[in-house]
């Protein structure tokens, strides 16, 4: 699709699935996995470039190559705003949404550009619960110090198919943070979201097992087993002290992986709250 000087692909309705299923605590912020199921959509294959910008900002004959980078509210509105112009009322123009962004990039549309910060429309998030399951953006549910961000994703330098989300400040411009759009369905109805809620009983019940295999049951039968079944009985508080620890630590890099939120999981208003392991 054409519209002014850029060119759209579009990208198939389809399902894809975002986040981690592994159980470590430095997954935790991108748990819980969850399927997307998305309509179909239309994507830049690149971020805007200088004279993409300059084109939507009335400025004719501008041919400096390369990227535009450093993106601010103004921009964005300005943007936006230019290319909704002469659009069918049923689409709306902004960055992509992660699930979008993942979408476009598993079925080649999307090309990512090493060591950028591409911009999306989400609110900044710490973790996928409450994350919508059909491709819609995220919504600011709270007031504070990331009002004025929206999510981005973090593309290696080198290996463009390594990525990160975090999040970018929006009352300024940064180098090296880029703008992509998206024409995207409006959707209208009741988003379908990831559960809110953790099933914390299941959490401990994983924990409580793990730490007991892989910390305490291994420190007292390693004395056993090296001839020093008296220590076991002697020492038995600093055995089990190193082995809450050892369990404890091991944690963080891992645990048996978490169940994925299939859509039929999520919460829909009026639902009555779900609770998936994560």
């Amino acid at each position: 699709m054409k519209v002014g000087p850029l060119t759209f692909t579009e990208v198939e309705a389809g399902t894809t699935f975002v986040g981690d299923d592994r159980g470590g605590w430095i997954h935790a912020s991108q748990r819980p996995r969850h399927e997307v199921r998305l309509p179909a959509f239309f994507v830049l294959e690149a971020p805007l470039s200088v004279a993409e910008v300059a084109a939507l900002s009335g400025k004719e004959g501008h041919e400096a190559d390369g990227l535009h980078q450093g993106v601010d509210a103004a921009l964005l509105q300005h943007v936006c705003a230019t290319v909704r112009k002469g659009l069918e009322e049923d689409l709306e123009v902004r960055p992509p949404s992660l699930a979008e962004w993942m979408r476009a990039s598993e079925s080649g549309a999307l090309k990512p550009q090493p060591g950028v910060l591409e911009v999306l429309a989400d609110a900044p998030f710490s973790n996928h619960r409450g994350a919508p399951m059909d491709g819609r953006p995220r919504e600011r549910s709270t007031h504070g110090p990331l009002m004025d961000q929206l999510a981005c994703i973090e593309v290696h330098p080198h290996k463009t198919g390594a990525t990160a989300t975090s999040s970018v400040p929006m009352d300024r411009r940064l180098p090296g943070t880029v703008l992509r759009l998206v024409l995207s369905p409006k959707r209208t109805d009741a988003p379908r979201t990831v559960p809110r809620q953790a099933d914390r009983s299941a959490n401990l019940r994983i924990e409580a097992l793990c730490t007991l295999l892989i910390g305490v049951v291994p420190s007292f039968l390693i004395p056993v087993l090296r001839g020093f079944g008296g220590y076991a009985l002697e020492g038995w508080a600093n055995l089990l002290f190193g082995g809450l620890v050892a369990g404890f630590v091991t944690g963080a890099v891992w645990r048996p992986r978490r169940p994925t939120v299939h859509w039929e999981d999520g919460e829909v208003q009026d639902d009555g709250v779900r609770r998936v392991s994560q």
